[in-house]
């Protein structure tokens, strides 16, 4: 620390106020004759001399104390001089050391704590950033990150953002206007559904930051929202043609049919039509809410799967006669099992079989091929559990590659009118989606335009599968 500077006149009136009293003494003394003139002026000076000493020493510790409080509240930290005082006070130097000893503690402690907020702060998963006033990042959390990317200090919150109502709102909100939540869309770094709620601090942070974004993705909620919508007004359409053509035929049987008996055995049928196709819609909604409820309930019981194909095969091989289909069974499963619902993994295979059959070219074969192997979707040698392997495997027209990811999407269909020519219902492959995954398997859809499809279902093995030799 620089030497204190102390002002002259300050020094100078305290010297004379503090040389008054003395000076008179002397003085007197001089006056009265008990000392000489020149005796009485030596010792008044060397007084002075003296008291002017002492004063210059007390005022440099004084404004080393101010220079040492300056430095503080400029820079936050600093050295008390100790070992620069003249030790007048000592008493009041050390009070001073012991409040440098104390303010040094505090500040480590406030440091420590500082610096854990932080780090707590940027290691959160909750998406959260931190702006100043002029809508610039100050820091940003680890969510945030992996949410948006990276989130440089500094930069305007349009670089991460790139979306005008947002950044409306929060120049709001920064601005003094309420907090309210606002949805948007974006597209970089991925097209995403973001909530955001921005809110001021009551006070600006040390760090500059006056308000905090916090960003939730709600992109699967809207989804799912979505799908839910579509899935009432799907159910409803498909409902709605078959009791409008109920409807229409008994008016026709009450009217003008009334003495047709050609026309009433026409209307007849139609009518069983429409019902057998209500009732099977009205089954798969049911199959399907119940398979739902339990999805994330394991099965617990065993099954032959081998028997289970077999009767699959057997309730098919008539209506795949009349297209002059042949289904195959491949030979090479043996007695192994699996853990599930008999029943579920009966319709799981019916529904796959069943489509390969009415979307197969007549005149052709629909296999249905059987392994055994170890978990195809584990890092290699991390997981050597065992699965069944089970592919329907059609010659049918195939799928085009743009309609695979949504094929097991409810009352998606990649031909519409065919599904409903065929009697199915657009429900029947998301029931095998939920069956599979409530027994913790796998769907695999693969398909050449032109060369038909190969639906393959990995379920694991409920024994252990001898492995062949090495």
């Amino acid at each position: 620390m620089a030497r204190p500077r102390i002002p002259f006149g300050r020094f100078a009136i305290l010297t004379g106020l503090a040389s008054t009293t003395p000076v008179a003494l002397f003085g007197v003394l001089a006056a009265t004759g008990r000392l000489s003139w020149a005796t009485g002026i030596l010792c008044a000076a060397v007084c002075v001399i003296a008291l002017a000493t002492m004063v210059r020493r007390g005022l440099g510790d004084v404004y080393r104390i101010l220079q040492f409080s300056d430095t503080l509240a400029r820079d936050g930290e600093g050295d008390m001089p100790v070992h620069e005082m003249s030790g007048m006070f000592p008493e009041f130097t050390e009070a001073i050391a012991r409040l440098q000893q104390a303010w040094g503690r505090d500040r480590g402690r406030l440091g420590a704590r500082a610096s854990s907020a932080e780090t707590v702060l940027e290691s959160l998963p909750q998406p959260l950033i931190l702006l100043n006033a002029d809508r610039q990042i100050v820091r940003s959390t680890v969510g945030t990150r992996a949410l948006l990317g990276e989130t440089v200090p500094g930069r305007d919150l349009s670089s991460v953002l790139r979306a005008p109502e947002i950044l409306e709102t929060v120049d709001r909100v920064i601005g003094g206007g309420d907090d309210e939540p606002i949805e948007f869309d974006i597209e970089f770094p991925t097209s995403m559904t973001i909530s955001a709620h921005i809110q001021k601090l009551l006070q600006p942070a040390a760090d500059g930051s006056v308000a905090v974004v916090a960003l939730f993705d709600v992109t699967e909620i809207k989804q799912v929202q979505k799908m839910r919508t579509d899935f009432v007004a799907n159910a409803s359409h498909e409902l709605r043609t078959p009791l409008a053509v109920l409807s229409g035929s008994i008016k026709t049987l009450q009217g003008p049919a009334r003495g047709d008996e050609a026309g009433q055995l026409k209307f007849l049928d139609m009518m069983e039509q429409h019902t057998t196709r209500m009732t099977r819609l009205i089954d798969d909604l049911l199959s399907l809410s119940r398979i739902e409820l339990s999805d994330t309930t394991m099965p617990e019981g065993e099954i032959d799967l081998t028997a289970v194909l077999t009767n699959v095969v057997a309730m098919l091989d008539v209506a795949a006669g009349r297209r002059n289909i042949n289904i195959v069974l491949e030979p090479g499963l043996g007695d192994h099992r699996i853990t599930g619902d008999e029943v579920e993994i009966a319709q799981l295979f019916q529904n796959l079989v069943d489509n390969a059959v009415k979307y197969s070219h007549e005149n052709t074969v629909v296999r249905i091929a059987t392994q055994t192997c170890l978990n195809p979707f584990a890092i290699t040698g991390a997981d050597d559990s065992q699965y069944i392997e089970v592919s329907v495997i059609d010659q049918g027209p195939g799928i085009p590659a743009e309609h695979l990811p949504r094929l097991t999407e409810r009352f998606y269909r990649v031909d519409a009118a065919r599904s409903r020519e065929m009697g199915g219902t657009g429900l029947g492959l998301a029931i095998v989606k939920h069956i599979v995954s409530r027994h913790r398997g796998r769907l695999d859809v693969r398909s050449v335009e032109g060369r038909g499809s190969t639906f393959t279902v990995y379920l694991p093995a409920s024994i252990e599968i001898p492995r062949p030799p090495a």
